[in-house]
Parts: structure tokens; sequence; C-alpha cells
């Protein structure tokens, strides 16, 4: 058995359970499959894992049956009081389990479900094991009862107040954030175990800290890392270093991000050619101080990419890297790794070359700044800096300009951003927050960093190297006929959705209209979640055959995989070779990376919400204009012009029998919509939980569309 591959011996199994009502046992199987002695604790393994997968079942009696179509994987999102709902594992959907079913179960496990007929809740299963526990730490708010026995108002999942177990070895006090265990007494009542006070639940900071904590996203490097880092960073470059490098010190090559940006990861140049242009993209090579499975390594793995929150960075590299020696900044030699594109006068890249190099970035460029420039709005003080590049920056404007077009006519799609930016004090505390906007110049280096990734990814495929590609697969064809009875239902026109250009026209034909928040929400959730692979499956949102991330080794550890792959292949090591030292490197790569993604957007959505909280809970009383965002069963989001979003709670809303038409609407009695998405509103906020990120507002008057 020690030679059988694990996916056979999978397939084995479920072959000889199949087509068996009752099912086999261990002992069974193990006979059946002929497993030697020596042989049956791996093979006990292999089982147990296939019931964790939830690829088998186990009965009481120990017999192992393969599940049905009727069967699920789902995790537990939301725990009430008598019933929850699970969400399928492919976050496809969520089904309502009645609470006699939840026992012993808690938000985060993973569950075999059976699939059983729904009512107007939609699908309902019951739970048939837990395939997987989650960590039950979860956080909240610390109060107290009417009787001051202390309570715990969980922030999320766990949709009620928990008594205290642990109070009289409490050191939390009131109103403190908490992370706490959730564990079930003897008579099935679920309790919370506080292990870790943060402080004051009312500041934002403060909660920052516990969504850290609990994402288990690492704060702090470990020592002989920094060591690591300092020692680079002190060594400078060396004359050995450059050896072998390509030396553009004397390229007009510069840098442009925001204002506040200090790790510096990608340059730029331009050259025009008779025939069209070269693009040099020049991102730092951080792989060249990273080296495989070195302290800095370890830790960037674990950390996976830098997290942004409002009032910190957590970077995937220490500072000595990050901001120092693997930072273009202007004036100063710096190791890189260019992509030199040539395009012809359409903007078509004909051919890339990627080659080690050596750059000095002549301007630290700043995107207000260049927009600015491209607006005429510049004083004679930012002209004077830019004037030795002002040429090469309106070559690139024209290039991106061919770009972008070349995008549209693709079927790129161009969603609403609904990111934030935040002011705050020296005490850290929110002072203001505006939508963030962004120039010509942002969309300018943006279509250059596209252009290199897609170049660097097409020259890995054609090579056929091992590599982490980024995917983004085709939505799925229900959500698609979702999305266009959708369409139809708001009298749109573009409601035929069969390929990518279609996505693309209906979105542009909602911007026309007060739907096209909708309309953007609702194309991002038809679509699948991009994500990284180590097979090439092309990008549907860009509508490219090949993509990766290549520009941000800084910050992102898939974009650092893949340099040390392209460092190697430059080296002239051969393909067969690179097979064979990066196969296993590049799925786990992946995987981690993909995984660590969705745990920083996650962790950086939380503390927004939060820090939303804080900022609006001194304008408690006050009234603002906003437009309605959505609208759901339980009630109307409005949204203002500052970005910060608000519910008004369907009990809150002076009509009485409004019924929500599963669009855009909340309809009365005789089917007349009465709230719309993309209707303006007068709101009054009348609380905010800065804990658990939650801001309520009430109609003050409500604007009917002219």
């Amino acid at each position: 058995m020690a030679d059988r591959n694990k996916n056979e011996l999978k397939k084995t199994i479920i072959q000889h359970i199949s087509g068996s009502r009752k099912g086999a046992s261990a002992d069974r199987l193990a006979a059946l499959l002929r497993i030697k002695k020596r042989e049956r604790a791996r093979f006990l393994l292999a089982l147990a894992g296939m019931e964790r997968d939830g690829d088998v079942i186990r009965d009481k009696k120990g017999r192992y049956t393969a599940p049905g179509t009727d069967y699920v994987s789902a995790r537990l999102m939301s725990l009430q009081r008598g019933y929850g709902f699970a969400r399928l594992e492919n976050g496809e959907g969520d089904i309502f389990i009645h609470g006699h079913d939840l026992k012993a179960v808690l938000p985060g496990d993973t569950l075999l479900v059976k699939i059983e007929e729904g009512d107007l809740r939609g699908p309902q299963g019951s739970v048939i094991q837990v395939l997987e526990k989650g960590s039950g730490l979860y956080t909240g708010r610390l109060t107290e009862d009417k009787d001051g026995r202390p309570i715990v108002v969980p922030d999320a999942f766990i949709r009620y107040v928990l008594p205290v177990k642990n109070h009289r070895e409490l050191a939390a006090k009131k109103g403190d954030k908490v992370r706490f265990e959730a564990e079930y007494g003897r008579s099935g009542e679920l309790f919370a175990r506080v292990v870790t006070t943060y402080g004051n639940a009312d500041s934002a900071k403060i909660c920052a800290d516990a969504i850290v904590d609990s994402a288990g996203i690492p704060t702090e490097f470990s020592e002989d890392a920094i060591e690591q880092a300092q020692k680079l960073a002190l060594a400078g470059i060396t004359q050995k270093e450059l050896d072998g490098r390509e030396d553009l010190r004397d390229r007009m090559i510069f840098t442009i991000d925001g204002a506040d940006a200090k790790d510096l990861d990608d340059a730029v140049s331009l050259e025009e050619t008779g025939n069209g242009w070269i693009l040099g993209v020049h991102i730092a090579d951080v792989s060249h101080y990273v080296k495989e499975n070195t302290p800095l390594d370890k830790q960037a793995r674990l950390r996976g990419t830098s997290v942004y929150f409002a009032d910190r960075v957590i970077p995937m590299l220490p500072e000595e890297l990050s901001n120092g020696i693997c930072s273009l900044n202007a004036g100063e030699d710096r190791l890189t790794l260019s992509a030199i594109l040539t395009l012809d006068k359409m903007g078509i890249c004909k051919d890339v070359q990627i080659r080690k190099s050596v750059i000095r970035s002549r301007v630290r460029g700043v995107y207000s700044e260049v927009n600015m420039l491209f607006d005429g709005n510049a004083d004679p003080d930012i002209q004077s800096k830019y004037a030795d590049v002002r040429p090469t920056l309106d070559s690139m404007r024209e290039l991106a300009a061919l770009l972008r077009k070349n995008a549209a006519e693709r079927g790129t799609m161009d969603l609403i951003s609904t990111e934030s930016v935040f002011v705050l004090d020296e005490q850290g505390h929110p002072v203001d927050i505006q939508g963030r906007t962004t120039g010509e110049s942002e969309g300018m280096i943006e279509q250059f960093m596209i252009a290199a990734n897609v170049a660097v990814a097409s020259f890995a495929r054609k090579r056929g190297i091992p590599f982490v590609y980024r995917i983004h697969e085709q939505p799925d064809s229900e959500k698609l006929e979702q999305l266009s009875e959708t369409a139809k239902r708001l009298s749109l026109k573009q409601y035929k959705l069969d390929k990518p250009m279609d996505l693309k026209r209906l979105m542009d034909e909602a911007r026309e209209t007060k739907y096209a928040r909708l309309i953007s929400d609702r194309l991002l959730r038809s679509m699948a979640k991009a994500r990284y692979s180590e097979s090439p499956k092309g990008h549907y949102g860009l509508s490219l055959d090949d993509y990766c991330h290549f520009t941000s080794p800084i910050r992102r550890y898939p974009d650092l995989s893949i340099h040390r792959i392209l460092s190697d292949a430059l080296a002239g090591i051969d393909r067969v070779e690179l097979v064979r030292r990066y196969t296993a490197f590049v799925r786990e790569s992946s995987e981690l990376s993909s995984q660590h993604e969705v745990r920083a957007m996650n962790a950086e959505r939380d503390c927004e919400s939060c820090y939303k909280a804080e900022y609006m809970s001194r304008f408690i009383g006050e009234e603002f204009d906003g437009v309605i965002s959505s609208i759901s069963a339980y009630g109307v989001y409005v949204e203002l012009p500052n970005s910060v979003e608000g519910m008004i709670r369907l009990e809150s809303l002076p009509e009485s029998g409004l019924r929500y038409d599963e669009v855009a609407s909340l309809l009365d009695r005789n089917n007349r919509p009465v709230y719309t998405v993309g209707d303006a509103m007068k709101i009054r906020v009348v609380g905010t939980d800065v804990s658990s990120g939650l801001i309520d507002f009430e109609p003050v008057l409500k604007t009917l569309p002219q």
C-alpha cells in the first residue's frame, strides 16, 4: 500500500461502498482491498481523512457508506436560538438547519448535511456529522444582564447573548472587547469562556487588535528573520551582485505611487520606437534577498500578503526590506527583475524579455501630483519635479489610453469600487472618511502592471515551467441566469449574458441608471472568486487567457514565488529540474496564498466597518442625505456620500406589510415599489456598535425619484 496512489485508494474505497446500501466496516474494507497488516495503520488514516473530508460517512455501527447527491459539505455560519444557517463549501447558498440538529455544533464547524425539502426560508437540512471542528473562538462585547451578571454580546456568528462561565476570574470589565470560547453546558445551554481582553469595545483601534488576533495574522517577526533582514540591509549592494545583471541605471526609470507608500516595489520606463513602444516594468528583486526556507521566507509564507488597516500596515516582510533595501527609492541603486515588453502601434504585446537588472529611479512620483500635471493644475514646484520625465509621462499617457481601449474591446469589466479612505487623529480615532477616488495616473500604472502580468504568465505557460497563476474561472450558469432575470426586471436591455463582453455591456448600461451599484454588486456575486493556481485557466473578469501576479513581491507571496522560479530559469536551470524543484512548491504556494488573501480581505473589511461605526458614533441624532444601496427582506441599506453604509430595519420603516421582491425593491400590499435601490433617502443616525461594526439608521424623509 505504501506505493499506492492516494487518489486511486480513495477511488477504490468509494467503488466498494457505493453499491452497498448497508456499507462496509473498516475490517471488511481492509479485507476487500487486501490491506496487509503492516499497511493497516496507513489505511485507517486514509479512511479517517476521507471521513473528515465528507467523501465517506460512518454510521453509529462503524460502517462506511458513500454520501449521495442529497449530502453536502457546509460550514455553519450563523447560530440563532432554535436554528442556524450553514453555507455550502463552494459558497453558493445557505441551508436552514433546525435547532434540534445543532447540538454541540458551533459556527465555523464544517458539517455533513443531508438536504431536505425546504420552505420559504430556502433549502433545509439536517446535520449527519461534524466533518471538522472550527476554533470555537469568537469576539464580542462584555456587558451585564438586568441582574448584574456578566454576559457577552457576540459580534457575529452567534446571534444571542451568552452567560459568562468564568466570570469569577475575569480581568475584563463591562464594555470591554473580549475574545471568548463558546462551549455547551450539560443542559445544552451555550456559555462563553472569556480568554482574552483587549480594552474598550467602543474603540475601533482596540477592535482591530481583536480582529487581527482572531484572524490569526502574525504581527511580530521571529528574531532570526529580523536578524537576517538587518544583515541584508547593512550589507547593501556589492559588485558581485551586479555581475550578470543588465545595468539600466542610465535609463529614464521612475516610480509612481501613493503619497504615503513606503514599499515601492514597481518602477516603469517607456521608449517610443518607429513601430510602437518598449515598455519596461521593473520590479524589486525580492527573491534575491528572500531565499527559500530561510527565516525570512518562512515568515513571509506564514503571512502570504501585507495587510492594510486604517491605522496600520502589517507587512509581509520586515521594514528593513519592505521600506529599505527592496524599496525602489529615488536616487538609490536597487536590484530588480525587469519585464521588457515590445508593443506595436496598437498596443499589442509582440515580445517579452525578462531580465535581472539594476536600476536607479529618477523620481519618486506621486499619483495626485501626476494627475495634476495631466489635468493642467500643477504648480511650479510640481512641474519642476517632473520636468525630466514629463515627455515620458506624456508617451505613457498615450499608451495607457490604447491599453484601456484594448481592454474594453475584449470585454474587461469595470466594476464600482467601494473602498474608503480614513483620516485619523494623533490618538488613532477617525476624524474623516471619504470614498476612494482614482485618477488617470492610477489607471495608467494599473494598465502597465496588467500588461506585465499577462506577458510574464504567457512566458511561463509557453515554456511549461511550474508557476503560480492568477485565475478567475467562468461564472456559474445558474448565477448568470439569476443576474439576467434581475436585469430584465429592472428593464435593462442587456440581459443576454453569455460572454464577458455581455457582462461589460450590462455594467456600462447600468452606469447610466440608478441601478449601477446594484448591478456591480450582483455581477461580483455572480462570478467566481479570483484565486491562485498552478494551472493556467485564464482570467474571466479581465478576459485574458494568461494572467499572474508578478508586480508586488514585497507585499504578496505568490509574486515572490514566481520571481524565485523565473530567477532560476534565467540562471539557466532547465525545465526538467524546474519541474522537479517547484511542482509541489507552486501547488502549496497557490493554496496558501489564496487562503491568506481571503483572510486578509475579511480582516480589512471587518476593521473598516469598526472604524466607520466609531466615526458615525459622534453623529447620533444627526440627519444626512443618502442613497439606497441595497435591499433585503430585513430592511434597507443606505449609503452616505462619505461611503458609510447603515441599515434601516424593516420595523423602522413607516409603512406596514412591506415585502422584498428579491430584486431591488420593497413592495407594498398592492405590489407597488415603495423603496427601490438608487432612491434618495434622508436618514437619521440612531445607533452604532463599534465592536460589531454595525450602524443603524431610521428614515427622516424618502425623496421619490422625479
